[in-house]
This record gives structure tokens, C-alpha cells and sequence, in this order.
């Protein structure tokens, strides 16, 4: 079966997850009725192996790939290099499937393009893991600021997940971090605090 990323990925997993959130603050949310299990983080590896039509997002479509991708829990802050991807991957609380949800990205606008939001349908169930991730494909994309995940149901949120993205230079080591050891060797950042 073929999972389907945009620039923004969506994947469905059995994998366990790398790390679970289960609190609500004025920024992160998480509807624990709803959502069993939330993990966030950083990738630098997705294998695409085709695309789909996505009418909501910038680009119009998303990227197809088989293997879902990794995310290393190393927070919220997010340097804004080409190739890296940020994303959540949400299990549905037990007994609960959730088919035809929206999963939004609002994010600063993209430089010439004004793009702001893009969404698309995403599914999630109580025996897979379903991720999101946003990847840097292109130089307008990489906007410094608050960018923000969540997914709604019949207009419920299931989850809120902000970032925040700033320049490499802001990022401690920002430079190694997609070399085949870099992610793994980074400590979580956190936003708003200095480095």
C-alpha cells in the first residue's frame, strides 16, 4: 500500500513512536478523547516514489512513498535548511477511527506565492501511527517564523503541534544535521530560548 507525503508528507505506520506528548498548553494541544498517542520531530530521509493530486496545498499535489519516514524527537525548533522535513505522527485513542480528517499547516507566506495554508484529508486509527511531515524542497518554502500542525475532525481539533522555524545560523550545527549521523547526535532545541 502506498502512503502519500505533500512537500508535506502523510504516511501510515506500525512502527512504535519515538516519543509521546500527552499535554495541553495554550500553544500544543492534544485531544486525549480522540488521540492516544503524539510524537513530533525532525527528518532528513524520505525515498518518494511517486505523487498524487492534493488540491489544498501549494503545489497541488502530494509525494507518494512506501517507507514512512522517521521523526527524531528533538523538539519544536526547526532551522530552515533545504531537505530537512518536521512533521507528527498521531495514533487514534483506543476503540476510535477517524476517516476524512483535515490536516492543516499554517505557516508564514511564502515569498512571491502569499501561500499561508495548505491542508489535506488524512485518516487515523487506533492500530497505525499516522505522520505529517513538511519537508524544504524549495528555497520559498523555508520561511522563518510559526508554523503550525493540527488536525480537525467534523470541527474538533485532534491535535495542534506549533514550530518554530529560524535561520541555520540560529541552530547550533544546522549544517551536519542530514549527514548519516548528524539528527541522532542533536539535543532537543527549544523555541524562544537562546541556543
Amino acid at each position: 500500500m502506498k502512503h502519500i507525503r505533500l512537500t508535506l508528507l502523510l504516511a501510515l505506520t506500525l512502527a512504535p513512536p519515538t516519543a509521546v506528548a500527552q499535554e495541553t498548553t495554550a500553544e500544543l494541544y492534544i485531544n486525549p478523547a480522540l488521540v492516544a498517542e503524539v510524537s513530533y520531530g525532525l527528518n532528513c530521509a524520505v525515498e518518494i516514489t511517486g505523487t498524487m493530486e492534493a488540491p489544498g496545498t501549494d503545489r497541488g499535489q502530494v509525494d507518494v512513498f512506501d517507507t514512512p519516514p522517521e521523526l527524531s524527537p528533538l523538539g519544536q525548533l526547526v532551522p530552515a535548511l533545504m531537505g530537512l522535513g518536521f512533521g507528527v505522527r498521531a495514533r487514534a485513542a483506543d476503540g476510535v477511527t477517524i476517516t476524512g480528517a483535515t490536516f492543516t499547516v499554517f505557516h508564514p507566506p511564502f515569498p512571491g506565492r502569499g501561500t499561508e495554508t495548505q491542508s489535506w484529508q488524512a485518516s487515523y486509527s487506533d492500530s497505525s501511527f499516522s505522520t505529517h511531515l513538511y519537508r524544504f524542497d524549495f528555497p520559498y518554502e523555508a520561511v522563518t517564523g510559526t508554523w503550525i500542525m493540527e488536525a480537525s475532525f467534523e470541527g474538533e481539533l485532534l491535535y495542534r503541534i506549533p514550530f518554530t522555524v529560524v535561520p541555520p545560523e540560529a541552530y547550533p550545527g544546522a549544517g551536519e544535521m542530514c549527514d548519516p549521523a548528524g539528527l541522532l547526535s542533536f539535543a532537543p532545541l527549544e523555541p524562544n530560548k537562546p541556543a
